[in-house]
């Protein structure tokens, strides 16, 4: 899924600007504007030395209106994902009831795996075709107006990709499902590894769509913003596959390191967990 994309002549072009470092911080503050462009905060100059805000601003989350609500969307992602495997292994029961102090138990007592919830769905959206993201991120990353048209262009080709996916998977116009494109994206770049089997994406976008059904700020959230966040996030997984395409397809090393350190970046801000603390083995999610 995450390096199927292909670019033709658009990752040529587009490959002669990311072997600096410069490009990987004009690409997170762009992230960052772009995120903010919908919301109500401020965006801010992203050190990619120090990992972190010049203004000391710590998350941007808020730019999506959700604030601290969704500091810990991976770790509930990894909650539902570890029990939708349970559900699905035909295991009955997890882990050892915790006991009150004082209270005597012959033999440990067992937690029965809830039932799947039934699903609200709060990511999804109707189509908003006002919301113009690719002028958005051109405009936040070119300087001319050919930069400016390559950005589009591999925007488009990205989310073209994307979307003939998502209908197939039934994720189209739905937050999960471009939540599920950038982690599996992102992740396969940043540790260089082989994509994950469809079982496990399946597996990814399931427990994505359980975990923005937990907080409740996303069912509040007009299509305008949903459809926003969803290009933001579709369109960002584009910018460091293209730049991974491009130095895989030449062998160019410099360009591979580049496009997987603006993975790992990049997943460092949306899903606010360290970029080594999961990764793809032998077509599963593994986790650190």
């Amino acid at each position: 899924m995450a390096k199927s994309c292909t670019y033709v002549s658009v990752l040529i072009s587009f490959a002669a600007t990311v072997n600096n470092m410069k490009i990987i911080e004009k690409v997170i503050t762009a992230f960052i504007l772009v995120a903010t462009s919908h919301g109500s905060v401020n965006a801010q100059s992203y050190n990619v030395g120090s990992g972190g805000y010049n203004t000391g601003y710590g998350t941007v989350y808020g730019t999506f209106g959700l604030a601290s609500a969704t500091q810990s969307i991976f770790n509930q992602m990894q909650i539902q994902m570890n029990m939708n495997l349970l559900r699905a292994s035909g295991k009955k029961n997890y882990g050892p009831t915790v006991m009150q102090p004082g209270e005597v138990s012959a033999s440990p007592s067992i937690k029965p795996v809830p039932p799947r919830p039934v699903p609200k769905n709060y990511g999804r959206f109707k189509s908003d075709v006002t919301v113009d993201t690719a002028k958005t991120i051109a405009d936040a990353l070119g300087e001319t107006p050919e930069e400016k048209a390559l950005y589009k262009q591999i925007f488009a080709q990205t989310k073209s990709a994307f979307e003939k996916e998502a209908a197939a998977r039934g994720w189209k116009n739905n937050i999960a499902g471009a939540f599920t494109f950038f982690i599996v994206a992102n992740a396969t770049i940043y540790h260089d590894s082989t994509d994950p089997s469809d079982e496990t994406v399946a597996a990814i976008f399931d427990a994505m769509n359980q975990t923005i059904d937990e907080i409740p700020e996303f069912a509040k959230m007009p299509n305008r913003e949903k459809q926003a966040l969803y290009n933001t996030l579709v369109g960002f997984a584009g910018i460091p596959l293209a730049t991974y395409a491009e130095g895989k397809q030449s062998n160019d090393q410099p360009t591979i390191k580049v496009a997987r350190q603006l993975a790992g970046h990049l997943i460092e801000i949306v899903l606010r967990t360290s970029r080594d603390r999961f990764r793809f083995e032998s077509g599963e999610m593994r986790f650190n």
